[in-house]
């Protein structure tokens, strides 16, 4: 979630003035990263508005058994890898870790502060349903309560949220960036020192040891959703992408290069063949396939590809649906920036300033029409999500409270 994007490493080789930067790079941002995680925001906007919409089509694990969850964390190692290697090798250990250190803190506060006002709009009565529980549409509207039941003491219900125990379901993810970012200059350590293969395999046997014997090691509310456990696998391998990222680039110029891609090509229209019939009784006829059985489909996913537990399948899943979005979007750039750029590319850079806005849109949505998969305006759905995209689209264009809201 961090708002700095990497830069492209120059080689020292060349003089600076004549090196011509791709038209994706712009001072130090690559436009490509912050344009998917424009991509993961729409996801996941898209997803929260739980009504069924043209969104739904391509949001709803239809390109491949990913979410845009993933795609955020990945993303944001990739992200923080690259810079602050950069921070580490110009301001060294104390600058880097107390700028890591206040960035977990900031994620900290934001999310305390969210379920303080959240909790205060509920006092005031005005319809925060969709965000003070979770709602399972899919489960006949069964309900689970985010926060204390009535009559919990004042300071107990205080701890439970400075613990991170309590809150929207829509922020919890941001719990998990706090104790990535916490755990981050160990990562970098040891990358520093050479250490990077001991650092993967150590991420490995942790995420492994998930698998095998799950455990809640924070005790926050997050990890019901996403266990540090098995999530962190992600995010560390992302930091190590970014870390050598020139290294990554190299080698996708070099001749080995094809190989790799065809191999990604292959797992990623594999994925998306088998997506595409996942026996989801909400999706339309047209939009699915119905070539593999139910019961195998189900069997498969349930055993390797959860989305909470980080599946093996869907691991790789993630990893080949990136890699060839960032492949396919380094070849067509100038294209898509001029048809999806405008609003992939705001969004994505200021994702942290949506994932906290959108909550109050999700409350508000809901206070206004049923949310539910069975809701049958399918055009109307699809207008209300579309309307918020580009509300939210619109706020981060003209800086609105940005003065008070971190991005």
């Amino acid at each position: 979630m961090h708002s700095s994007v990497p830069l492209l490493q120059k080689s020292s080789a060349v003089p600076e003035q004549s090196v011509k930067m791709p038209a994706y790079i712009r001072g130090n941002r690559d436009l490509i990263i912050d344009s998917l995680r424009g991509l993961a925001v729409l996801s996941f906007l898209a997803n929260h508005i739980e009504v069924f919409s043209a969104y739904s089509l391509l949001f709803w694990e239809r390109v491949g058994v990913v979410s845009g969850a993933e795609g955020f964390v990945l993303l944001s190692g990739v992200v923080i890898g690259t810079t602050y290697k950069r921070l580490l090798m110009e301001l060294g250990w104390r600058h880097t870790i107390l700028k890591l250190l206040r960035r977990a803190a900031q994620l900290w506060r934001v999310n305390v502060v969210v379920i303080f006002v959240v909790a205060l709009l509920s006092v005031l009565h005005l319809n925060v349903r969709e965000i003070v529980a979770y709602i399972d549409h899919d489960d006949a509207g069964q309900v689970y309560p985010l926060y204390p039941e009535p009559g919990t003491p004042p300071l107990a219900w205080v701890m439970l949220a400075l613990r991170l125990k309590i809150g929207p379901a829509q922020i919890q993810i941001l719990g998990l960036y706090v104790w990535l970012l916490l755990l981050t200059p160990l990562a970098l350590f040891l990358m520093s020192k050479r250490r990077t293969l001991a650092m993967l395999a150590f991420s490995w046997l942790t995420y492994l040891g998930y698998q095998w014997h799950p455990i809640k090691v924070t005790g926050c509310m997050f990890e019901d959703a996403f266990p540090l456990m098995a999530w962190q696998l992600l995010y560390f391998h992302g930091q190590a992408i970014g870390y050598y990222r020139q290294n990554v680039v190299d080698f996708f110029k070099s001749p080995k290069a094809r190989v790799a891609c065809a191999i990604v090509g292959g797992l990623g229209v594999a994925f998306w063949f088998w997506a595409l019939n996942a026996p989801d009784v909400v999706i339309p006829r047209f939009a699915k396939f119905t070539l593999i059985s139910p019961a195998l489909y189900t069997q498969v996913y349930g055993r390797f590809m959860v989305k909470s537990s980080l599946g093996i399948l869907r691991i790789l899943d993630d990893f080949c649906v990136l890699t060839l979005l960032y492949a396919l979007l380094t070849r067509c750039w100038r294209s898509f920036a001029q048809v999806l750029g405008w609003l992939l590319v705001p969004l994505g850079q200021a994702s942290l300033y949506v994932f906290i806005v959108h909550v109050f849109f999700i409350a508000f949505i809901g206070s206004l029409v049923s949310f539910g998969y069975e809701y049958p305006h399918f055009w109307f759905n699809t207008a209300i999500v579309s309307f918020t995209i580009l509300l939210i689209w619109a706020m981060v264009r003209y800086r609105l409270f940005f003065a008070w809201i971190p991005r």
